[in-house]
Formats: structure tokens, C-alpha cells, sequence
């Protein structure tokens, strides 16, 4: 089992992802999305392990002091892979990727080993789309997901835990109001 640290919206920024969600799905193209598993989400963190009581704990306290985040997704993008990943993603502004940081920062002594992609400096912020596309499937995909309006206004209301494959929330605590 894997764990990963994310990012949720609140409601209005989910609606048009899930727009796209349910084309995709319509038409088998990204069924491991749409099965609903997991609400639309950033991922800050992915580690092999966890001490869940103490991350909540520390994720608690860090949520008593940042405000909820506003950002824009202003992009699309492609992890090319043997099966790609299609994705939204905002600028990575020096408040986001130093709210990532920190989250590592926090958790440090709570975890086990951290996957690569997901370390800071190396995270992509990104929303995922469509996973698990081939080759053949990814014109049609791409055709779906580019139907999205951008940029896309994305208020970031919570931070939840995730336990992975399959999916189950751990826990979700939110981000302060201004």
C-alpha cells in the first residue's frame, strides 16, 4: 500500500471536472477516474508508508494557519508513458510549491520513503484528468479533456490522506477561511 497527501477543491471548482470525468467515462476511456473512487484533487505527497495518527495530528496543526489557496489551472499537459496520464495544471507559484514543501517538512519523521516525482523540486502540480489512456485512446481523450474551459479557478478548501490501491480516504481536514 501506497499513501498520498492532496489537495481538494470545494464544490464549484469540482464541476467542471467532473463534467469531464463523465465524458470520459461515457466512453471508456478513463474508467479508473470515473468510477468516483476520489474526489478531483492535487497531489502534494506520495509515500510507501505511514504514521497516520501522527500525520493527522501534524496536518491538523498545520491547517490552523494556512488559508484556503486560490489558484488557476491555466494549462493542459501529458505524462507520455506506456499509458499516459492527461492533466489540468496552474503556474507553479512560489505559494504553492512552498505549501508543498512544507507539508514534506511537517510529515518528516512521520513517513516512510517519498516517491520521486512527488518530492519538492521535482513535483509537477497537476490535476489529474485521464489515466491509464493507450496510445490508440489518447486523440480521443485529449479531444474530451481539452473541451475544458481555461484557465479554471480552483479554491483549494482541504487536505486529505489517501490509502492506495484501491482507494480509501484515511482523512480530510480543512484549510482556514480568510
Amino acid at each position: 500500500m501506497a499513501y498520498a497527501i492532496v489537495l481538494y477543491f470545494d464544490e464549484n471548482s469540482e464541476y467542471p471536472i467532473y463534467d469531464v470525468l463523465d465524458k470520459l467515462g461515457e466512453k471508456g476511456l478513463s474508467p479508473s477516474i470515473h468510477k468516483g473512487s476520489i474526489r478531483p484533487h492535487m497531489t502534494l505527497a506520495i509515500y510507501d508508508s505511514i504514521n497516520c495518527s501522527e500525520c493527522e495530528d501534524e496536518i491538523k496543526r498545520f491547517c490552523e494557519k494556512p488559508e484556503i489557496l486560490n489558484i488557476q489551472a491555466d494549462h493542459f499537459g501529458i505524462f507520455p508513458h506506456e499509458t499516459s496520464v492527461i492533466f489540468i495544471a496552474p503556474a507553479p507559484t512560489n505559494e504553492l510549491m512552498n505549501f508543498q514543501k512544507k507539508i514534506h517538512q511537517i510529515l518528516e519523521g512521520n513517513v516512510g520513503e517519498a516517491w520521486e516525482m512527488y518530492q519538492p523540486g521535482k513535483w509537477v502540480p497537476h490535476c489529474t484528468l485521464a489515466r491509464d489512456i493507450n496510445k490508440k485512446d489518447l486523440s480521443a481523450a485529449l479531444e474530451i479533456c481539452i473541451q475544458m474551459k481555461l484557465p479554471l479557478d480552483l479554491r483549494i478548501t482541504q487536505i486529505g490522506v489517501v490509502e492506495f490501491e484501491p482507494i480509501t480516504p484515511l482523512f480530510e481536514v480543512n484549510l482556514t477561511e480568510d
